[in-house]
């Protein structure tokens, strides 16, 4: 008969396994839950599932995440995507990889609408990928730019990511948001830099427009198509994000407020109707279906998992590596998180691993926000990180078929350096993420 510590070992090991063998985490988080909360617990544990799914379902973080997706539906709906890339398309096409900084600017813009890195990726694929490859940008640029900028919408407010951390860890959502501005500007700057400086000394990477098409548009179109196009989602962005920020708001009431503008925009581009209303709407139940099914059994995985011991065998496992170690320890958490990220959706990692994670925080005296935004940016190197980068697949999915897996695997790669350095700029300054929260919140 094996003991509650073995049997926890052979929870977490039959998680990596079934998922690794290719199957629906959900449906592993589930099962596994079912099998060992029975041993944990017996037939108490049927009477514990509805009223953990009730709790679940009328919490208050359950109506931001809703609400927020429902903005990023609607605005997909609106055809913000379309029009923010024709927009920095003529505006920076001037310049030597003029398209590649506008694509990553607007992909900044729209991560900032959405919060979901994967719509960004879908989008800026079909819209913005074609044009650029009819005017000889280099391939793997092109694919770097979108799957590599793409994964800053788990990092830029309003990120889902942020919004599902928060209850799992027990830190408030407002907080995470405002702590996140700096590292996602610091990682937005990096990679425009990036690009400019690839497209300065290699300008066949980026050609400019052709002198023609730059002057087809007069200073004064330029800038109604500014006041058209860019000024409406970066207004929405401020107001919702600074409602938040200013403490006038929380999270859900601007959640609320994003969704309703975001309606109105649909109406004022001319694509608000019953059809575009319910696609958004079509879209919204199925990836909130998703979410919630997955954050409700990865909840049950985690009750039981603790209940055996769990919780005690990781951190006797980073312990006994790491001595007590403030550094080790967190470099032991973080390439946990990177290399189940490569295996793993990362709902059911952030759901799984962080409840686990947050006594070990405390035991090690770490900054539980701090250490939040750590944990984001190395969930977001797992997006472009084979065998399991999600924004590889995303884009392979979309992308014309002149464009391999090789090409984009080599377009991310550089994104991969941007991040590990910015993980490391984090970790030796905290205050990157910290000093803001404390002058607004405290």
């Amino acid at each position: 008969m094996m003991t509650e510590t073995q049997l926890a070992i052979v929870m977490f090991l039959g998680l990596i396994g079934l998922i690794v063998a290719g199957f629906h985490v959900a449906f592993v988080l589930g099962i596994l839950a079912l099998i060992f909360g029975y041993i944990a617990w017996g037939m108490d544990l049927i009477a514990m599932l509805p009223a953990r799914t009730m709790t679940m379902m009328t919490s208050y973080e359950m109506e931001a995440i809703t609400l927020f997706i429902f903005m990023g539906c609607m605005l997909e709906q609106a055809g913000i995507a379309e029009r923010l890339y024709s927009t920095m398309h003529l505006l920076m096409g001037r310049l030597k990889g003029g398209l590649l900084l506008g694509t990553m600017i607007a992909i900044i813009i729209f991560d900032a609408c959405t919060g979901i890195a994967g719509t960004t990726v879908v989008m800026m694929g079909l819209v913005a990928m074609p044009a650029m490859l009819s005017r000889g940008y280099d391939k793997s640029m092109v694919a770097g730019c979108i799957a590599g900028g793409g994964g800053l919408g788990v990092i830029i407010p309003p990120s889902i990511m942020l919004i599902l951390y928060g209850p799992a860890s027990g830190i408030g959502i407002a907080r995470l948001f405002i702590a996140a501005v700096v590292p996602g500007l610091i990682l937005g700057i990096s990679y425009l830099t990036y690009i400019a400086i690839r497209c300065a000394i290699n300008p066949k990477l980026g050609p400019p427009l052709h002198r023609e098409t730059r002057n087809e548009i007069t200073g004064g179109k330029m800038i109604l198509l500014v006041l058209r196009d860019l000024f409406p989602p970066v207004a929405l962005i401020l107001g919702v994000l600074g409602s938040i920020f200013a403490g006038i708001a929380s999270p859900t009431e601007a959640a609320a407020v994003g969704a309703f503008i975001s309606v109105l925009l649909t109406a004022l581009y001319g694509n608000l109707s019953f059809s575009t209303l319910q696609k958004a709407l079509l879209t919204l139940a199925k990836t909130c279906g998703m979410v919630f099914l997955i954050m409700l059994l990865a909840g049950f995985f985690t009750t039981s998992f603790m209940a055996l011991g769990g919780a005690e065998v990781i951190e006797a496992f980073i312990f006994g590596i790491s001595g007590g170690n403030k550094l080790v320890s967190i470099m032991i958490m973080l390439l946990i998180v990177f290399v189940l990220g490569m295996f793993m959706d990362w709902i059911g990692i952030l759901l799984v691993i962080v409840p686990i994670f947050v006594p070990i925080l405390k035991t090690i005296g770490a900054d539980p926000v701090w250490f939040a935004l750590l944990f984001c940016v190395v969930l977001k190197m797992s997006y472009i990180t084979p065998p399991f980068a999600y924004n590889i697949f995303f884009l392979k999915g979309v992308a014309p078929p002149e464009v391999t897996d090789g090409d984009i695997i080599r377009g991310v790669v550089p994104y991969l350096f941007i991040e590990l350095p910015t993980l490391i700029l984090l970790y030796i300054f905290p205050q990157l993420t910290l000093w803001l929260p404390k002058l607004m919140l405290n």
